[in-house]
């Protein structure tokens, strides 16, 4: 217990300089920017950088040292309410809720959020191409890549602007803490007893997902949020709940129309292929009636692909390849042009695109010869592609994709390996803000260290031979009740 005081208090100092920091460093760059200064992406220098980096990335170390206490010592009782969890936690996602976003992307939203305030669409007008007040402070001048639901909440913080850019930047913030506070709520609704207090108090505590959720408020909240209600739905047999969670992700961000075929297997092998007709049958009504509205032509379909990374490498294997490639054309000119260079990278990038979908067709072909139709393995499969995609086949990859595969990791605690592995992933994601502009390095870091835990972590439990178990089926009850039962298959 002494052991965890000290972690806590250090995590907690860590955390207060943070919030301060990044608050402060956050209002002098509005007005800084307001008044006509040039407007920087993150960090104004370096001394910023190591200040705030350092301190995350120690953060999350304290963390990771701190869950390794709390999974083995019972000193969290396993009947503590979700309200006991709150109230204890409640310093750590305050302070997040109080520093300030650390990057532009929330101006975005909210710029995006004026523009339809105004009748412009997103899907067709440029971000550039339009001025709003906040139009200084947008770095990424392409069309908008985020969904409906996305937008209706960008739309309804927007409001606010008119106050001050600053409390509509809060009321999103507010949203996103909330949702994250409302995924804590159903995870521990979701766990067996003896796991719900442990793993909703890590949940809810984890450095990533407070910093890249709640302080910088990016809308991969709106996809954690959809995967803990597309879980609690499915595992109830409410599949049309089940569905409309799914839909709601993919009109927050596109990333969970990968997990549509899972699904779609996954009631097929059950027996429910009036289910999966019906729901084949509305997804085809929603697109028409997208089509008909905001999405009018294939270059608005076309925007929510993120068509401004295309040919941009960040934090992933396609930007250790550039980096070589960089060195073989500054060392050799005769050897290897721009030109040449950019040719072989696109080639890599398809290759690593179809390498990814040939993992996704060999999970699916393996999978029907040890399926026993329980949420939590298909939650595992799901988690496992979104995983390998990011770790292999996207070659632009920000600090906050990785807290999606946290959300999963939390639902699906039995699956050590993908835990382990989403754990370092999240750890070196959280060093990205310390290495800076350090494209080589930060990319060894992101994508090296969660490869290597997967593959130390595969051997070292494997070694362990230990008879293999099938994950409980949950059935829950209904939000009102207090407890969930767990039964064995």
């Amino acid at each position: 217990m002494n052991k965890t005081r000290i972690l806590t208090a250090i995590a907690l100092i860590l955390t207060t300089f943070l919030s301060v920091v990044l608050l402060s460093l956050g209002i002098d760059k509005f007005y800084y920017v307001l008044a006509g200064g040039r407007k920087f992406a993150t960090f104004p220098d370096l001394k910023t950088q190591l200040a705030i980096g350092g301190s995350y990335l120690a953060l999350s170390i304290i963390y990771l040292i701190w869950l390794a206490n709390l999974l083995s010592t019972s000193w969290i009782h396993s009947t503590w309410s979700f309200r006991q969890i709150l109230i204890r936690t409640s310093a750590f996602w305050m302070l997040a809720f109080i520093a300030y976003p650390l990057g532009n992307d929330t101006y975005l939203y909210l710029h995006s959020g004026l523009m339809n305030l105004n009748g412009a669409n997103p899907y067709l007008i440029r971000a550039g191409a339009y001025v709003t007040e906040l139009s200084p402070y947008v770095d990424w001048a392409q069309t908008s890549t985020y969904g409906l639901i996305s937008q209706a909440v960008f739309t309804f913080s927007a409001v606010f602007v008119t106050m001050s850019p600053i409390v509509a930047l809060y009321i999103f913030k507010l949203i996103c803490l909330l949702l994250h506070l409302l995924n804590g709520y159903l995870i521990w609704r979701w766990l067996p007893i003896p796991e719900r207090g442990r793993i909703t108090i890590a949940y809810l505590l984890h450095p990533l997902l407070l910093m890249e959720q709640v302080s910088s408020a990016h809308v991969d909240i709106f996809v954690s949020t959809s995967i803990v209600l597309f879980a609690v739905s499915y595992a109830r047999q409410q599949y049309w709940m089940a569905f409309v969670a799914l839909w709601g992700g993919f009109l927050s961000k596109t990333l969970p129309i990968i997990w549509t075929p899972w699904v779609a297997v996954t009631l097929l092998r059950q027996g429910h292929w009036r289910w999966l007709l019906g729901m084949i049958v509305a997804s085809g009504a929603i697109v028409t009636g997208l089509v008909f509205t905001v999405m009018p032509n294939l270059a608005a379909w076309q925007s929510i692909l993120n068509p401004g990374v295309s040919g941009q490498y960040q934090s992933s294997l396609m930007a250790i390849a550039k980096f070589f490639l960089d060195l073989v054309r500054i060392f050799h000119p005769d050897r290897l042009d721009l030109t040449q260079q950019r040719v072989i990278l696109a080639l890599l990038s398809n290759l690593t695109l179809a390498g990814f979908f040939g993992f996704y067709g060999w999970q699916l072909h393996r999978s029907d010869k040890r399926w026993n139709n329980t949420p939590q393995m298909l939650l595992e499969d799901m988690g496992w592609t979104t995983l390998v995609l990011m770790l292999l086949a996207t070659s632009w990859l920000m600090p906050w994709y990785c807290s999606i595969l946290i959300t999963f990791a939390a639902l699906i605690p039995k699956a050590r390996l993908f835990g382990l592995t989403t754990l370092a992933f999240g750890l070196a994601s959280s060093a990205q803000y310390l290495l800076g502009m350090n494209s080589s390095l930060k990319s060894v870091v992101s994508i090296g260290i969660p490869i290597l835990t997967l593959i130390i972590g595969a051997i070292v439990l494997r070694s362990q031979s230990l008879p293999p178990t099938e994950p409980p089926t949950i059935a829950l009850k209904p939000l009102q009740g207090q407890d969930v039962q767990t039964e064995l298959n």
